[in-house]
């Protein structure tokens, strides 16, 4: 077995923590209120437009709830931190992170130096799920580890 061989039976990818949040069920008031601004969208859009602008308008907002609407899965790896849903993923490697901010539902990983109006878009930010000291603790001991 060479050297390459013995890396490729590690694998830096195998989960340390892995947990799934779906913030529809947990808001009920709030999935009902989303879903009613969608339909009276997609109502006005096809008024105004026509099929097609209903169609768009639909894909446009539901895409961007999908993160309310849909389960969202995080893993930690002892490489990375995932966050996958619908259809995106945001993954940021520990090496990359220079921050990270803590607040009452999740903690950010972001890769800039300071605050800056970009780090909406960069980065990933891990939401709790009933699991918030053992997010902190794991994040702590990854960043400890690539620091």
């Amino acid at each position: 077995m060479t050297d390459r061989d013995e890396q490729t039976c590690f694998t830096p990818h195998d989960a340390i923590l892995r947990w799934t949040v779906h913030l529809a069920p947990e808001r009920p008031v709030k999935l009902l209120c989303a879903l009613g601004v969608v339909a009276f969208a997609c109502f006005a859009a096809h008024w105004a437009i026509g099929v097609l602008g209903s169609l768009a308008v639909a894909v446009a907002l539901v895409g961007s709830l999908a993160d309310f609407l849909f389960p969202v899965t995080y893993e930690i790896t002892s490489d990375r931190a995932t966050c996958r849903m619908l259809l995106k993923r945001a993954e940021v490697q520990w090496r990359n992170v220079r921050r990270c901010y803590l607040d009452q539902t999740g903690v950010k990983l972001s890769p800039l130096d300071r605050r800056s109006r970009l780090e909406v878009f960069r980065g990933v930010y891990l939401r709790f799920n009933g699991n918030r000291e053992q997010v902190i603790e794991t994040v702590k001991a990854m960043r400890d580890k690539w620091r």
